[in-house]
């Protein structure tokens, strides 16, 4: 057969493995800048620098107990919660994972397209909840797989990095189990394409420890902005976001501000006049 879902019991590497309905932590990583890097070299040479980036990555992945589910191209989809001993962990060890893996791909030396210095990052997007967990057989090989709203999810939430220049992005469910030992920072409600309603995401900044006094002072600012924002006071809210710096999210938020603040005034007339 083709394609055929596999039975666990014959491979005993993953005996200690969740099959079936399970909860757990899905992590998708992609090296920013790729397609223009890939562009400027030769196949040989695209092999060579996704090795460099990725093999530190998958080492990260193994150190926080995680499991590299699929590399496609210059990307990295990972699962942890999937092994009995390390389950009750899973969000807290993709967010220190997805932690490292960012530092060692910054370390890096930076790549040089043109004359023009390329410093390596990555974006990362993590979603917690509910998954289903199989071992399928592709063609003779063996792959343990994950499917569900979370994992399609923590795709999405990889691509939104790109819209507020972030570099990991996680969902409520699982800042609700990191918050007390990462910072994050509330970003706000967005749409995901696919997924009904709307979905509150919030950046990593730093663990606890780690952190500088100008995180806390851009994570004050902003969820300041926001919760002014919510409440439709709009040139406090402004004032809030302008305090943060530059900053990709806060600019969005500035821009919506001041949208609402000139249909304000251009129903009601001048502001001043209200006071």
């Amino acid at each position: 057969m083709i394609v055929r879902e596999f039975d666990p019991e014959e491979i005993p590497v993953v005996e200690s493995f969740f099959f079936g309905d399970m909860t757990g932590t899905v992590m998708f990583l992609d090296i920013e800048n790729s397609l223009r890097i890939s562009a400027s070299l030769l196949p040989r040479g695209t092999y060579e620098f996704l090795k460099k980036v990725l093999l530190p990555v998958i080492k990260c992945v193994e150190d926080h107990y995680g499991f590299i589910v699929q590399i496609q191209g210059d990307g990295v989809i990972a699962v942890f919660g999937h092994d009995k001993q390390s389950c009750s962990r899973h969000a807290e060890l993709a967010v220190n994972c997805a932690i490292e893996a960012q530092k060692l791909i910054r370390g890096l030396d930076p790549i040089e397209i043109k004359g023009r210095e390329f410093p390596l990052a990555a974006r990362i997007g993590i979603c917690s909840g509910n998954m289903f967990a199989t071992m399928m057989e592709y063609f003779g090989k063996y792959e343990y797989n994950i499917m569900g709203l979370t994992v399609n999810l923590a795709s999405r939430l990889q691509k939104k990095c790109a819209n507020y220049k972030t570099n990991i992005l996680v969902d409520n469910a699982t800042n609700a189990y990191i918050h007390e030992e990462i910072l994050t920072r509330k970003i706000g409600a967005v749409t995901i394409n696919g997924n009904p309603g709307l979905m509150t995401i919030y950046e990593v900044m730093a663990r606890y420890g780690e952190h500088t006094k100008e995180d806390l002072r851009r994570k004050r600012h902003y969820e300041e902005g926001l919760d002014y924002y919510k409440r439709k006071a709009w040139p406090e809210a402004l004032r809030s976001f302008l305090q943060v710096g530059e900053d990709k999210a806060s600019y969005e938020m500035i821009k919506r501000c001041k949208k609402r603040l000139s249909a304000l005034s251009r129903n009601t007339g001048p502001l001043n006049k209200n006071k």
